[in-house]
């Protein structure tokens, strides 16, 4: 059972913003099947058409003996608006997970513009969910949302992706991570017992769709886009200390490591394949 947001805690979204919120929350709980459907098939095309080609994918044996009935706590590094977009492409394309996708989303724009829920509805079926808020004065929303994570979680076959950054990396650098929020580590160490932490790195894919789908179609191998997937993490000695501010931290900082970690890896195979002397 996933938590449903009280008074107090519905106060403070603008009428907007809970309008939003019930939206995302009644397809996730009451649409399921069609919304993987519509993702399977939209969001599939969608990234067929701009990255298909291009898609290098490294280190699925990692995450092999995963079923569809596993639940997934993903955490990945945030360059892109569709890092996540390709992430699922490959979690439907690749492995034998669930299609049930959730990934949370700060408010500004998905659930505080009018046109945030359509465009979230049309490009994801609205599981760019829960959303975060940015206000400080309404960080108790974000306890709720968290929790709501953590409930999401709980449900067989349930992967949720999380960017344990907090937000979009700007910066020139690719493999310069920015610092870890707290939220993620506490999702990963509160989540209930049997679920995986499963890290990502993604890079190759900007924002430009329709230069993105040239290089698709004219470029794909000198513009291929890197998907590399780390092991499970272990977050046992931490789950053992307790769900506290500190382990919290400590968490994020973890899935943060195993994320710069395969970015050194894809350093490694991009170099081999400038060199000539891998095709991966």
């Amino acid at each position: 059972m996933v938590a449903q947001p009280n008074e107090e805690e519905l106060a403070l979204l603008t009428s907007l913003e809970r309008t939003s919120f019930q939206l995302g929350d009644f397809v996730n709980r009451r649409l399921p099947k069609v919304a993987q459907r519509w993702n399977a098939a939209f969001m599939g095309a969608t990234i067929w058409t701009c990255g298909g080609n291009r898609l290098r994918v490294h280190g699925l044996e990692r995450i092999a003996h995963l079923t569809k009935e596993d639940r997934l706590l993903v955490v990945a590094n945030h360059r892109s608006y569709f890092d996540f977009f390709i992430i699922s492409a490959v979690i439907f394309w690749r492995t034998h997970l669930s299609r049930r996708i959730l990934f949370p989303v700060r408010s500004t724009f998905f659930y505080d513009h009018p046109l945030g829920p359509l465009v979230n509805a049309s490009m994801s079926a609205m599981a760019m969910f829960p959303p975060i808020l940015r206000d400080r004065d309404r960080a108790a929303w974000n306890q709720y949302s968290l929790q709501r994570c953590v409930d999401e979680l709980s449900i067989p076959g349930t992967v949720l992706g999380f960017h344990p950054e907090g937000t979009r990396n700007k910066g020139d650098d690719p493999y310069a991570l920015l610092s870890a929020k707290p939220g993620v580590g506490r999702v990963a160490l509160e989540m209930k017992a049997g679920a995986h932490v499963i890290p990502f790195f993604v890079l190759g894919m900007a924002n430009a769709l329709a230069r993105e789908t040239q290089y698709n179609w004219l470029a794909p191998d000198q513009h291929p886009i890197d998907v590399v997937i780390g092991a499970p993490l272990d977050l046992s000695d931490l789950r053992a200390a307790g769900s506290q501010p500190h382990t919290h931290r400590a968490a994020a900082e973890r899935c943060l490591a195993a994320i710069r970690g395969l970015a050194d890896e894809q350093r490694a195979i991009s170099s081999r394949r400038s060199s000539g002397s891998s095709t991966a």
